[in-house]
């Protein structure tokens, strides 16, 4: 995460209370500041300046969630305006949600989930969940749709899904119409809820 930012050109300060860390990814992340500190001080944070940095992100190890509940607290407390904290947990995500977090990721649930539904689908390429209960999919057309209308699949009022992009094989994704004809290695990026999604044939090609 702190390399993507960097490369992007963002100013990324990134802290941890080891010092041993820090030293490591110095040599890679040369533009980046590191600094040891311990993120649940209030004077250590503020002597940082961080209430200038447009976000954070609490990415502190499951082994110490108390430490990533009170350094996302003391963000809060002094003025970051959008904060991201990992959680292990249900129990864990309400309480980063209570003391100030602006989203609250889990990793590894989140990366199950995808991977448990492109080990289910053969026709799933991609999952991305855009939270609540709203995700997207970009998969290959299932058999059930193969040679078929968008207009005559009708899936938004049938599934309640709507395809977003077409990628018809060996060409440049389009903004599909009702007269779109689906056929064999075409990709399709597709919305809706987690639920009709995951009953779809995206998701289920030889059904339920």
């Amino acid at each position: 995460m702190v390399e993507t930012l960097d490369s992007l050109g963002h100013e990324v300060l990134a802290i941890d209370k080891k010092e041993d860390v820090i030293q490591d990814l110095a040599d890679d992340l040369p533009n980046v500041h590191l600094v040891a500190a311990d993120a649940t001080d209030e004077d250590a944070v503020r002597g940082l300046n961080v209430e200038g940095f447009d976000a954070a992100a609490v990415m502190i190890g499951e082994n110490h969630i108390e430490a990533g509940i009170l350094a996302t607290a003391t963000l809060k407390e002094v003025g970051v305006p959008k904060i991201v904290a990992r959680a292990t947990n249900g129990i864990h995500a309400r309480v980063l949600e209570r003391v100030g977090a602006d989203r609250v990721i889990q990793p590894e649930r989140e990366i199950g989930e995808q991977l448990a539904r492109t080990i289910a689908s053969p026709v799933l390429l991609d999952y991305v969940d855009l939270g609540e209960d709203e995700a997207l999919m970009e998969a290959q057309v299932p058999r059930a749709w193969l040679d078929k209308s968008l207009s005559e699949l009708d899936l938004s009022q049938k599934m309640g899904l709507t395809v977003m992009v077409l990628k018809p094989k060996g060409g440049p994704g389009t903004l599909p119409h009702g007269a779109s004809v689906l056929h064999e290695g075409d990709v399709l990026v597709v919305g809706g809820s987690k639920k009709a999604l995951d009953s779809s044939p995206l998701v289920q090609p030889d059904g339920p």
